[in-house]
């Protein structure tokens, strides 16, 4: 369940409450061992939030914290009630791969990759996650989590833009 947000908070700190508890949430529906997102509540990317959330398989990269800024797959543009969904020779075979370029030894590696778009009445974002546990490959049920997931958030944030 997702933590309570009070109308008296500024948006942003409401994102800040969210964000975390979405990708645990995200994680625990698909069995990845990675999510991360970025939303934002205006168009001003300066004001963008992101929780990065690595199981304790990957506990080596939780300070990671380097902003995709929309490059590579981060940058994919993903239609409303869209999800993509790479093997991991996909997502090394796909043509906006770009190998994490000089932060390559640094990021945590990407073994299949699972994205949808988070909107509702805009585009918020990008919910992405990695890694399915036990080496398997995300599945349609781990696309149909993430779908709906992805369109309970957009919701609630058009619910809160309402709100402020």
């Amino acid at each position: 369940m997702l933590e309570a947000t009070s109308p008296n908070r500024p948006l942003a700190q409401q994102l800040d409450v969210i964000l975390p508890r979405v990708c645990t949430i995200a994680r625990a529906l698909t069995g990845a061992e990675q999510a991360g997102l970025k939303l934002s509540l205006d168009d001003d990317p300066a004001n963008a939030r992101k929780y990065f959330s690595p199981s304790e398989k990957y506990s080596d990269y939780r300070d990671f914290r380097v902003d995709p800024k929309g490059l590579g797959l981060h940058g994919m543009v993903i239609p409303p009630g869209e999800v993509v969904r790479l093997t991991e020779q996909e997502v090394l075979d796909h043509s906006l791969f770009e190998n994490f370029g000089r932060l390559g030894a640094e990021h945590p590696p990407m073994r299949g990759w699972l994205a949808t778009s988070v909107r509702d009445g805009r585009n918020y974002g990008l919910l992405q996650l990695s890694d399915k546990s036990g080496g398997a490959e995300f599945n349609a049920d781990d696309e149909s989590h993430i779908r709906e997931l992805a369109a309970l958030v957009g919701e609630t944030l058009d619910a809160l833009r309402k709100e402020a």
